[in-house]
């Protein structure tokens, strides 16, 4: 197996059937069938359905595509490192409810100083962001708690307090805890389900559910359309670009959840990242 064979299988699945693939690929049909076979002998399994129409793929075939991507994205970043400095380029992994964070004034401090950096932005949840960190696709993994952190160099930044926000007819009577809650529709990411779920449970709260979602700025674009209020991390306030949208913010502390820098250990950091990283750090563990 070769990056020359990832290629050919990727752009099969991209361009949904083989025939297709080999006019991109700028080859014949049989060369391009016979390599995805020896593809799948080498491997031991069967990686695509072959349909009339349209390819499918298996789950082994869905899973090796994810892993073509990864490297693939992997080869060419290695090729752009030895082409220019291994420091101009800053390869950032951010989950949604993070993006917030882009539009604070010290990431525009940071690059007025910086001016011959890259950004290299991968967005993900948390758990496909420490994937991409691990499998040194990026250097820096910015999610949020709670995760898995044997694995990785964790530098924590101050806590904060999960938003309500919707439309202000929501908002009549004062929303400040989730007791307030109990009668309002509500919009959430499945990421702070369980969080939320396990402390109502504890508190003996009944909510109503109406939407769940795995991005905040789907939740945003629900409480938008004015179904129900969303619950958010404070800092995806900076994501609510809508006027008619008002918020408040939920004062039970096990709510709180906080935003962490992510590498992987025991490697140096690069002196930039370091200096990025300074932007934002309140303390480490």
């Amino acid at each position: 197996m070769d990056i020359r064979q990832m290629k050919y299988f990727k752009t099969i699945v991209e361009e949904g059937t083989i025939s297709k693939a080999a006019k991109v690929l700028h080859m014949a049909q049989p060369p391009l069938s016979m390599q995805l076979k020896q593809l799948e002998e080498e491997l031991g399994v069967i990686l695509l359905k072959r349909g009339n129409k349209q390819i499918e793929l298996t789950d082994a075939g869905t899973q090796f595509y994810k892993r073509c991507l990864q490297i693939l994205d992997l080869t060419e970043i290695t090729k752009n490192e030895l082409q220019q400095s291994y420091q101009d380029v800053l390869r950032i992994g951010i989950t949604p409810s993070n993006s917030g964070l882009i539009q604070q004034a010290k990431i525009s401090k940071f690059v007025d100083t910086n001016q011959h950096v890259q950004f290299a932005i991968y967005e993900g949840s948390t758990y496909e962001i420490l994937d991409l960190l691990l499998s040194h696709n990026i250097d820096l993994g910015i999610v949020r708690t709670p995760f898995d952190t044997s694995k990785v160099n964790t530098y924590y930044l101050e806590k904060e307090p999960m938003v309500t926000i919707g439309k202000k007819e929501f908002f009549k009577e004062k929303i400040s805890k989730m007791e307030d809650l109990k009668k309002i529709p509500l919009i959430i990411h499945r990421r702070y389900l369980p969080l939320i779920n396990d402390y109502c449970l504890n508190k003996q709260i009944q909510i109503q559910l109406k939407v769940t979602c795995d991005d905040s700025r789907t939740s945003l674009i629900w409480a938008n359309s004015g179904i129900g209020v969303a619950i958010i991390p404070q800092c995806s306030l900076a994501l609510a670009y809508d006027s008619s949208l008002t918020y408040a913010l939920l004062e039970d502390k096990s709510l709180y959840t906080g935003v962490a820098f992510i590498t992987r250990k025991n490697e140096s950091i690069p002196i930039l990242l370091k200096e990025f990283m300074e932007c934002f750090k309140r303390g480490s563990k």
